[in-house]
């Protein structure tokens, strides 16, 4: 029986554990010109030897044309500093890292030339083509894959969705064409990829848990390696969850998701502990187990829960800190003070 600190793989890539850092912005930590400045470089630096399984990148723009204000990007080759720094890091320590790939500042609800439904069949190969050359740009640097961003009302997402893509082309119509941009970009990474390099995709859920299905079935089929189950179109959608489920009905959805595809599936959203996401593995109910604001609250939340799996570093404050600059997150003061206390004990 598998649990989370077993090992796994995936084409030529093995990963030590289950245990994935979810992608999440740092807000307040600067980039320029699409390059990590160095505090926010630190941030993976310093996490690439705390026992991770997978890391995964805050999302990482594919165009100078399309970005948040400091945020990173994967569009050129003067991004391949920083991501081989973080890679070296990572590989050294045993850790894999991906990452996440996306594009900034698309609407489909608001007339402007920006709407998903008023771009151009050449705009939409304008983008294919910048995805492909990210994903370049990452091989290039040493990564170990990419996760296309298809969630969170991200524009693949917004392409992908019933609810946002009315167009009537190719790129529009029924499932199959709503996700025909991202077959496209898929099979033009797969030409370069190689055994050595996956293909993830952070997929957000649809109008109901069958439509959440038959996308899942359908990435598996264009060639996608591994999912990544979160919130999507409509972004207030409710799942009617068992009376005694203990999750979120963002992982409920990829629990759901899991028995319906062959490909391995990260499970996230308010995990909290690596008991809970220990048990959700050791029930085969996901393949690997994603945790966000734990690693933001302690760096090393992995070997700190290793005498204790219920370990919970986030203080679930009512305004995370994070959104405006995490430096003055209490969780993180608190689990310095906390272990710094205890090696002093120990000596």
């Amino acid at each position: 029986m598998a649990d989370i600190f077993s090992p796994i793989q995936i084409k030529n890539v093995h990963f030590n554990n289950r245990i994935v850092m979810a992608p999440m912005v740092r807000f307040g930590f600067s980039s320029h010109a699409g390059i990590m400045g160095a505090e926010l470089l630190q941030e993976y630096l310093k996490r690439a030897d705390k026992g991770i399984g997978l890391m995964i990148s805050q999302v990482l723009g594919i165009s100078p044309e399309c970005t948040i204000s400091g945020g990173a990007g994967a569009w050129s080759e003067k991004h391949i500093g920083y991501l081989s720094q973080i890679a070296e890091a990572s590989h050294k320590n045993g850790t894999r890292f991906f990452a996440q790939l996306g594009l900034f500042g698309y609407a489909y609800h608001e007339k402007t030339t920006k709407n998903v439904n008023a771009l151009t069949t050449q705009d939409l190969i304008k983008i294919r083509n910048e995805f492909i050359h990210a994903a370049q740009i990452c091989k290039k640097a040493g990564l170990d894959g990419i996760e296309l961003h298809g969630a969170h009302t991200f524009f693949l997402n917004m392409m992908a969705s019933a609810y946002s893509n009315k167009r009537t082309d190719i790129y529009g119509g029924d499932l199959i064409g709503r996700l025909n941009l991202v077959k496209e970009i898929t099979e033009g990474i797969k030409e370069f990829a190689g055994d050595d390099f996956i293909v993830s995709y952070r997929m957000g859920w649809g109008d109901i848990l069958e439509t959440d299905i038959k996308t899942a079935q359908a990435l598996e089929k264009l060639g996608i390696d591994m999912l990544h189950v979160s919130h999507g179109i409509p972004e207030d959608r409710e799942v009617e969850l068992p009376p005694d489920y203990r999750y979120s009905n963002i992982v409920y959805t990829g629990c759901y998701v899991k028995p319906h595809v062959q490909i391995p599936v990260i499970t996230v959203w308010d995990l909290k502990t690596l008991a809970r996401g220990n048990q959700l593995i050791r029930n085969n109910s996901c393949d690997f187990a994603a945790y966000g604001r734990p690693f933001l609250a302690d760096e090393a939340f992995v070997k700190h829960s290793m005498g204790n799996m219920d370990y919970k570093p986030c203080l679930e404050c009512r305004n995370c800190l994070w959104f405006t600059d995490g430096r003055k997150c209490p969780g993180q003061k608190l689990s310095k003070r906390r272990f710094k206390n205890d090696a002093g004990n120990k000596e």
